[in-house]
């Protein structure tokens, strides 16, 4: 999940240029995703996370009141992703054949639709590329000059996109959520966002929905320390799946098999995939002009399981034109 701390995770008050009635807003992000990747339990099919980038296009307009609703506003993106193959570490877990295990036996197998590479390596999914295609309105219901209180919705469509795929970005279909903003000083801000996400719900459960949370401090630096104004975003990020779903590729290859009670043959055990990922964030960002600003970030898990990635890099541009009130 980052472009203001994920993906997924859109915030009303989060830009340092833009927001204002009757402009233009065009944003370009690039994302990376780096560390490990943890689609099992079983810690030998943790997976170094390389050549994994996502680049964003947007454009968003806000309009200004409408009725009760302050600051109106509505947004397209576009998301193109590339993400490597899914494969274990020789080295550190073994994967046979489909077929390699003695008969009435269960061992570790390149199986259900997984590709054997030989040599012990198994090719779980492969890489893939795609679009995804956002739509995201959001107003503020409370816009004071100390304290906003700003509400989103937001739908996503993918296109060329293997939505079984792991290591794939979040995909949610609906998603919706709230941010808040309180000056609390002049150089400083508590900046407050909430975001769930329904998946591939309710058309399918190839991808868990999720919550997510996050609370930073916004540091504005004093013009005279930098040639041009600045600021970091520090504090915690919380992600969540709210539902579960099973990879079977996975379970033959690093879940134990069981006995049943009883006796009998063993069984193939299955561990779920729900990840919870607790993170810090820092999103610097630099006002080139009032117009024009360069927002960065990074994201590192601390604890947590069944990450797509433990950490997350991301650069970007946003400007904004004013066409008028």
């Amino acid at each position: 999940m980052c472009a203001s701390l994920s993906s997924s995770a859109h915030a009303f008050v989060g830009t340092p240029v833009g927001g204002h009635p009757g402009e233009l807003d065009v944003n370009a992000v690039v994302t990376a995703e780096r560390g490990k990747t943890e689609p099992n339990e079983n810690q030998a099919s943790y997976m170094k996370t390389r050549g994994w980038y996502e680049y964003k296009l947007g454009v968003g307009y806000t309009f200004g009141d409408l009725g009760p609703l302050q600051f109106f506003a509505t947004r397209l993106e576009a998301t193109y992703f590339r993400t490597p193959a899914e494969k274990n570490d020789p080295s550190e877990w073994q994967v046979g054949a489909p077929g390699s295990s003695p008969p009435g036996t269960l061992g570790s197998e390149c199986a259900a639709g997984a590709k054997y590479l030989g040599g012990g390596e198994c090719e779980f999914h492969p890489a893939d590329t795609g679009v995804i295609a956002t739509a995201t309105v959001s107003f503020a219901a409370i816009h004071d000059p100390k304290f906003t209180f700003g509400v989103f919705f937001k739908g996503s469509v993918p296109f060329e996109m293997d939505l079984e795929k792991f290591e794939n970005p979040r995909l949610d279909y609906f998603a919706a959520g709230f941010t808040t903003g309180v000056e609390l000083q002049t150089w400083l801000l508590l900046e407050n966002s909430f975001y769930l996400g329904s998946g591939t719900r309710p058309f399918g459960k190839q991808q868990n929905g999720a919550a997510a949370l996050s609370t930073l401090f916004d540091f504005k630096a004093r013009r005279w320390l930098l040639p041009w104004k600045a600021g970091v975003k520090l504090g915690p990020y919380v992600e969540g799946d709210i539902h579960e779903r099973y990879d079977e590729r996975y379970d033959r290859a690093f879940s134990p098999s069981v006995l049943p009670q009883g006796g009998g043959p063993p069984e193939q055990s299955r561990d779920r995939i729900r990840a919870a990922r607790f993170a810090v964030a820092a999103l610097p960002y630099f006002l080139v002009t009032p117009h024009l600003s360069v927002e960065a970030g990074y994201v590192q898990k601390f604890f947590g399981y069944d990450a797509r990635a433990t950490q997350v890099y991301f650069v970007g541009l946003r400007g904004l034109a004013s066409l008028g009130e």
